[in-house]
C-alpha cells in the first residue's frame, strides 16, 4: 500500500478507537459499572482490537 493509503486506514483506526472509547465513557459515567483499573482494561482492549482490524 502507498503511504497516503496506510495514512488514511490508520486515521480511520484511530478515530473509531476515539468513538468505542468516548462511548464507553460515557456509558460508564452514567452506570458507574467499571472501576478504574476495568475501564483502562477496556480501552486498553478497544485500542488492540481496532489495531488488528483491516478495512
Amino acid at each position: 500500500m502507498s503511504e497516503i493509503t496506510d495514512a488514511v486506514l490508520n486515521e480511520k483506526k484511530l478515530n473509531q478507537m476515539k468513538v468505542d472509547i468516548l462511548s464507553l465513557e460515557q456509558s460508564n459515567l452514567k452506570t458507574r459499572e467499571k472501576t478504574d483499573g476495568a475501564m483502562v482494561d477496556a480501552i486498553k482492549k478497544i485500542i488492540v482490537d481496532e489495531s488488528k482490524k483491516t478495512y
